[in-house]
């Protein structure tokens, strides 16, 4: 470092203190949404019971009570499970019986819970509603001996299956007010796999599926039907599922057997663009997708290879992808929702467990860099913000600086409360450029903002300068606090200075 000297300081936010002209640090506003990754995630049992947790699906109320269909293998039993204030309470739908293929559960007007499923015994989709007096039942049409189906409502409240007919066409049954009417709408393709369904604002219909080795897509406009390939790589489009986002573009996203990757594919008026969320392992299969609010997908999907949970976010920074579960063989027959704020919600079954599993994300430990803040031509504050504390209810903060190459590590120190933590470095060389990142740990946890540069230019007219370093004893926390503070003095009346 050339006999060069770093000197620190440290500012403490929301302090006020009756010294004059010392520097301090005010509060800066978050810039990062409550339900940015990464995430923390809860786990939880919600039926223990051997072999049941199969072909989940999930949903929230208005509040955000989550309700969860799934096929009870060792009592034959078709089931949704709802989060109480202190458990799980789960509730026969159907059954006993024969169940495969796909449950799919929604919240319909009024909070009234909906599921449609296929029932093996007579080969059939079904269509189930709760009321006053319990679940009623009823059978909607033959169905394709693997039970595909997938479940949606419209803008208007009415239902909406898309399956395999028994003949493998894809097919939709809707709602009209009074009775289903049921379209076949691709009877060309041999065998019509994973399809899934979503409605625009105009409650047309936009269906994702997999047939002829692809990842087809079929919308209805003006009472017609038009089909196109999406993906016409060979073996592209299995556990396809599909989402609209507020401007009504389809987002879906797919499994491709041929690089055993999880795709995405969006279209939009010039186009569908595809790209690649995840690959390595064997990932994608069984996924389920949707979008929140702010129009960012959500991916719940399984790597065979490690035999985990995974879990990707679209964002502006790309797609971010977190493990969710790696307490076994787990992640199979997954089934995604956001709530209000955005945080996921995913249902999944255990195979280790042979149980049935549920996944709530919430803020996780998070830091981000802010902006340094010149002082003179030879120092600087570093600023960055913790977030969010996660699971943790302290954290040490510190920021890494390299100077000429070589990483320093200033430690802030432990911090119990969010907010903005600063470190006021001296001794700099003007016109070098330097990077820092701030830096956050708890636990086993580490977080870590972005890396940042800075410069300290000179000034194209030199001015006088007195530099007064101000030392402050203040107790906060565990650690006390060093500031530094300035004086820019011009000439004074009957006697100058001069700076070489």
């Amino acid at each position: 470092m050339d006999g060069r000297r770093i000197a620190f300081g440290l500012a403490v936010v929301s302090l006020i203190l009756p010294v004059t002209n010392v520097f301090v640090t005010k509060p800066a506003a978050a810039l990062v949404a409550a339900s940015s990754p990464p995430f923390a995630w809860d786990l939880e049992t919600v039926d223990a019971n051997r072999d049941t947790g199969l072909s989940t699906s999930v949903a929230l109320t208005d509040a955000g009570v989550p309700y969860i269909s799934y096929i009870d293998s060792t009592q034959r039993l078709l089931r949704v499970a709802h989060r109480t204030p202190t458990n799980w309470s789960s509730e026969i739908v159907a059954g006993p019986g024969s169940y495969a293929g796909n449950t799919n559960i929604a919240i319909g007007p009024g909070n009234a819970v909906q599921v449609s499923y296929f029932n093996q015994t007579s080969n059939a989709v079904f269509f189930a509603a709760s009321g006053p007096s319990g679940w009623t039942t009823t059978r909607i049409d033959s169905g394709f001996s693997e039970g595909w189906n997938r479940f949606a409502i419209d803008p208007a409240g009415r239902p909406g299956i898309v399956y395999t007919g028994f003949d493998g066409s894809l097919r939709l049954a809707s709602w009209n007010g009074t009775g289903w009417s049921i379209e076949v709408i691709d009877s060309t393709t041999v065998t019509s796999r994973y399809p899934d369904l979503a409605f625009d604002a105009l409650s047309q219909p936009r269906i994702s599926y997999y047939g002829s080795g692809t990842l087809l897509y079929a919308e209805k406009s003006d009472g017609r039907w038009t089909r196109s390939v999406i993906d016409g790589t060979e073996g592209a489009g299995l556990f396809s599922r599909i989402r609209l986002d507020s401007n009504g573009a389809p987002h879906i996203a797919y499994y491709a057997s041929r690089n055993t990757s999880l795709m995405y594919a969006t279209g939009g008026t010039t186009g569908w663009t595809r790209s690649l969320v995840d690959s390595g392992g064997d990932v994608g299969i069984d996924l389920s997708l949707t979008v929140d609010s702010a129009d960012r997908p959500h991916i719940a999907y399984y790597q065979r290879t490690s035999g985990t949970l995974r879990y990707a976010i679209g964002t502006v920074r790309g797609w971010i992808r977190e493990t969710v579960d790696n307490s076994g063989v787990v992640g199979w027959y997954t089934g995604i929702a956001t709530d209000s704020r955005g945080f996921p919600h995913i249902s999944y079954y255990d195979w280790t467990d042979r149980s049935l599993r549920y996944a709530r994300g919430k803020i996780a430990l998070q830091v981000r860099s802010l902006p340094a803040s010149p002082i003179d031509l030879t120092s600087v504050t570093l600023t960055g913000e913790l977030v969010a504390f996660g699971n943790h209810s302290e954290a040490m903060v510190k920021f890494e600086l390299r100077v000429d190459g070589e990483a320093r590590t200033l430690i802030v120190g432990n911090v119990t409360k969010p907010g903005t933590f600063s470190f006021a470095v001296a001794n700099l060389s003007t016109d070098a450029v330097y990077e820092f990142q701030a830096i956050a740990r708890a636990g086993n946890e580490t977080s870590r903002g972005t890396n940042l540069t800075f410069r300290l230019n000179a000034p194209s007219h030199p001015f006088p300068l007195d530099v007064l370093l101000v030392s402050v004893g203040v107790g906060v926390g565990s650690f006390a606090a060093l500031f530094i503070a300035y004086f820019v003095r011009g000439r004074r009346r009957g006697k100058s200075k001069s700076r070489d």
